[in-house]
């Protein structure tokens, strides 16, 4: 998957823009906005493993969380 595949993605899935998702990442909006830059272009930039790591992992973070949330909903509904 390319770069900027992956990071619009991830972006989409959790429902983030450029400068929100440049926050959860920590760092600048502008870091962001080079590694989405097409490959042939001056300023893009690669991101390095650790940066496709934490996205993975952010990503895997939420997936995560949002089945505890309907898990304990769920759990809440079966005592009341």
């Amino acid at each position: 998957m390319q770069q900027q595949e992956f990071l619009r993605e991830a972006m989409k899935e959790l429902g983030l823009t450029r400068k929100g998702f440049a926050k959860r990442l920590g760092c600048a909006q502008r870091t962001l906005d080079k590694w989405l830059l097409p490959t042939e272009s001056k300023d893009h930039n690669t991101m390095n493993e650790t940066i496709w790591v934490l996205i993975r992992e952010i990503r895997e973070h939420e997936k995560l969380k949002t089945r505890h949330e309907k898990l304990v909903k769920k759990i809440g509904e079966n005592i009341a």
